[in-house]
């Protein structure tokens, strides 16, 4: 399988030598592939992932340029609906505002793996 963009705003891209959970933010590396984001602003955030990727396997990611809503993990931040929402390391989402925006929840979040909607902001 190689790397394929669809019209609903998807693509597959092949993940580092680490294994990926689904719903996890992830970031694009120079060689094309993707790791989860961690919790600064240099990481090239691109999307999320809709599947567990395997270590070096390939797996669907929804860019954050598409229309739509998406699914992403909490940290172990309260998140409240309407919160702008941060990434937060290991692929998650919380509400430290030093960190990169990603958007607005619409979900509420009071767990860490929790899996919340969120508006993208891109």
């Amino acid at each position: 399988m190689g790397d394929t963009t669809y019209n609903d705003g998807t693509r597959t891209f092949q993940a580092t030598a680490v294994a990926i959970a689904a719903h996890a933010l992830v970031a694009v590396d120079s060689n094309g592939k993707i790791s989860v984001a961690g919790d600064n602003n240099t990481d090239a955030l691109i999307g999320v992932t809709l599947e567990d990727v395997a270590a070096s396997g390939y797996g669907a990611v929804k860019l954050l340029n598409a229309s739509g809503t998406i699914e992403v993990l909490a940290g172990g931040d309260a998140i409240a609906v309407a919160d702008k929402v941060y990434t937060d390391g290991a692929g998650k989402v919380g509400t430290d505002n030093t960190n990169h925006l990603v958007g607005y929840a619409l979900g509420a979040s009071s767990a860490d793996g929790d899996v919340i909607e969120v508006a993208a902001q891109f």
